[in-house]
């Protein structure tokens, strides 16, 4: 099955940036086909089997939203939308991003076992945005990853998972051998599931990009106050009238947040939102 979006891309190799490019973006189960509309015109290809990494903070600051994908010999391609609501939909957008997910993981073959009985052949089943699912040989429901409640890895690749029921706690364990796909997971449950992130650092340990990624970063005094009120509901556009900062110090802050992985940008430029890491902040509390 094939997913189509018009959007921009950008491909950065060996830290040089080259130029944002408009493109129809073809997905596909092998990869991602790229047919360039501005006036050099060309395409180009995207295997699925060279990708390292997806879903990480843009080497580069990016104003609107977008999303990373890294692939052998240091390819960084980065996909956005411009602010033209009539050839650009973030809604869109999203849905692509997820289809690449669901191109990568559903139906990936797993190991699965609760209370050390023998392992059984289980699979991946994507059923909508943050439903990750375990599912059986015959397709039956096993495990859900939106209802895990407690994560730690394990040696030889394994996932020690717990979630509660009114009859009591269930424990599995999961083996995915293939280190890329454990990164895929995890990282399709950073972006699509935010009720995962509780328990998503603990099994994130073996990629350091990814567990600093999901681990709450320190700020600045200005920082933490426009966060802060960002969290308690303000509006973006609000901000620097409530707090009685001048507007070009609250953009900088902006900037400085989305870098940090806290906030995205929702729209047109300097519409902001606060990711799940800044709300894990506030949950936190003040305290480091």
């Amino acid at each position: 099955m094939f997913a189509e979006l018009r959007a921009r891309i950008a491909e950065v190799v060996g830290g040089n940036e080259l130029r944002d490019r408009e493109a129809l973006l073809v997905l596909s189960h092998d990869g991602l086909s790229v047919k360039f509309l501005d006036e050099k015109a060309g395409e180009d290809f995207f295997s699925f089997a060279a990708l390292e990494d997806l879903g990480f903070l843009p080497p580069l600051q990016w104003d609107g939203p977008n999303f990373t994908m890294r692939f052998s010999r240091d390819r960084i391609l980065i996909l956005s939308i411009g602010d033209n609501p009539l050839i650009y939909d973030r809604e869109k957008f999203e849905a692509f991003i997820h289809r690449i997910f669901f191109e990568l993981l559903n139906g990936v073959p797993v190991l699965l076992r609760e209370a050390r009985e023998p392992w059984k052949t289980a699979h991946l089943k994507v059923i909508g945005p943050g439903k990750l699912l375990i599912v059986g040989e015959e397709g039956e429901p096993v495990l859900s990853f939106s209802s895990v409640t407690e994560a730690k890895p394990g040696e030889d690749a394994v996932w020690r998972l717990e979630f509660y029921l009114p009859s009591g706690v269930r424990r599995f364990e999961v083996k995915i051998r293939d280190r890329r796909i454990r990164l895929f997971v995890l990282r399709y449950l950073q972006r699509f599931s935010q009720a995962s992130w509780g328990y998503l650092v603990e099994l994130s340990r073996e990629f350091p990009q990814l567990e600093r990624e999901l681990r709450v970063p320190e700020l600045e005094p200005v920082e933490r106050e426009v966060l802060g009120a960002l969290i308690a509901g303000v509006d973006p556009l609000d901000v620097p009238g409530v707090l009685r900062l001048d507007v070009v110090t609250v953009e900088k802050t902006y900037d400085s947040l989305i870098r940090k992985g806290l906030l995205r940008i929702r729209g047109i430029r300097k519409i902001v939102e606060p990711t799940p890491l800044a709300k894990k902040i506030k949950w936190e509390g003040d305290e480091e």
